[in-house]
């Protein structure tokens, strides 16, 4: 058996074992006392299975064993640990410690060692005081995908707001973004890199998905390789991705094929200039004419745009780097000249309009 395909087998075998033992997001946990539950009144709470679809098509299993059902073994630190920081985040020291039990069984339930659940505190210390089903929905989403408590530990550590997310929402969240090709390992690598996308509405997402086949003509394939190896594009304001397209597709002639592979989305806009004009000024890069061809043979768009300032200037610009700092304070120079000419000339043209304007009026005639 190959090692990928026993690691495929390990996380089938922890996938069931944890949703025998756990049943997460197919009920709810109930308080056993009618009170609220807050830091004045911590009681235990019991889970209620409802048998609400789960995410993804992973089924439960109709039978559970005794032993299956058997939570870790809590150790007295963690439950103090929980105690103290309920009361140094809500000023209450006289807690029902019965009702961090269940909190934190449902925790180690995940694979949490108790170390990480003390980290998990650090990060989000109302863990503490809420219900499982507030605090702990990200928990076993990211463990539904196939994320180790590590891994998660590392995403929330990024994005400590997906505490705060419902399961529905993240269900949605995570649905949309599987329909755009973020499967089975590829998402799980995103969110390890930009774990803030969970954050984004289906909307949000779809908007920017959009703009990328209807304004800069992606394929569907092109697209879902951008998400995968530029996530960070999803935060970018529409207007901003427009003229990054526009100044690679036609200052410097590349073609949505090598924009995919080049990592373009990955770099901000300044970079993209201060590397293409620097190599253009150095005459080692020439816009294609209208049949796409040059009178020299340019660079590949990836090893100017995403490496590093090292390897650019060594092997691309073949320039040193205090060439290179001296040349980016003067285009940034020209750029604020470039904007204070052109803002100049908007408003004598507005000037111009406004006075033209008067004279086609015509004095006006007294009777």
């Amino acid at each position: 058996m190959s090692r990928s395909l026993k690691e495929v087998t390990q996380q089938a075998v922890r996938l069931h074992c944890f949703l025998q033992r756990t049943q997460p997001l197919v009920g709810y946990w109930q308080l056993l006392s009618t009170q609220k539950y807050n830091t004045q009144n911590a009681g235990p709470w019991r889970y209620i299975s409802c048998g609400f679809p789960t995410a993804g098509t992973l089924s439960q299993s109709e039978e559970t064993s005794p032993d299956s059902l058997s939570a870790p073994k809590i150790k007295p630190e963690l439950l103090e640990a929980l105690r103290q920081t309920a009361a140094k985040n809500f000023g209450k020291s006289d807690i029902d410690t019965s009702g961090f039990e269940i909190v934190a069984e449902s925790i180690l339930k995940l694979g949490f060692s108790q170390v990480q659940v003390k980290q998990l505190l650090a990060l989000n210390p109302r863990i503490a005081v809420q219900p499982p089903q507030k605090s702990l929905p990200a928990l076993y989403m990211l463990s539904l995908l196939g994320l180790n408590p590590s891994s998660t530990l590392k995403v929330l550590e990024k994005c400590p707001e997906l505490f705060g997310a419902k399961d529905h929402q993240l269900q949605s969240r995570i649905d949309n973004l599987q329909k755009h090709g973020l499967g089975e390992g590829s998402l799980q690598r995103v969110l390890l890199q930009s774990p803030q996308i969970l954050n984004l509405s289906a909307k949000q997402v779809n908007n920017t998905v959009r703009f990328l086949k209807d304004k800069c003509i992606f394929t569907g394939q092109q697209i879902t390789e951008i998400l995968q190896t530029s996530p960070n594009i999803l935060f970018e304001k529409s207007e901003e991705l427009e003229y990054k397209f526009q100044y690679a597709y036609f200052r410097m002639g590349i073609k949505q094929s090598e924009m995919t592979k080049s990592g373009l989305f990955r770099v901000s806009l300044e970079e993209l200039k201060q590397r293409h004009i620097f190599l253009e000024r150095l005459g080692f890069y020439q816009t294609p004419d209208k049949k796409g061809q040059t009178q020299i043979i340019n660079p590949k768009a990836k090893d100017i745009l995403t490496t590093s300032e090292d390897y650019f200037l060594a092997k691309v610009a073949r320039s040193s780097w205090e060439e290179f700092d001296i040349f980016k304070k003067l285009l940034s120079h020209e750029e604020v000249e470039k904007e204070e000419l052109e803002s100049t000339e908007w408003e004598d043209e507005e000037e111009s309009e406004k006075y033209s304007s008067e004279e086609d009026e015509g004095p006006l005639q007294g009777k």
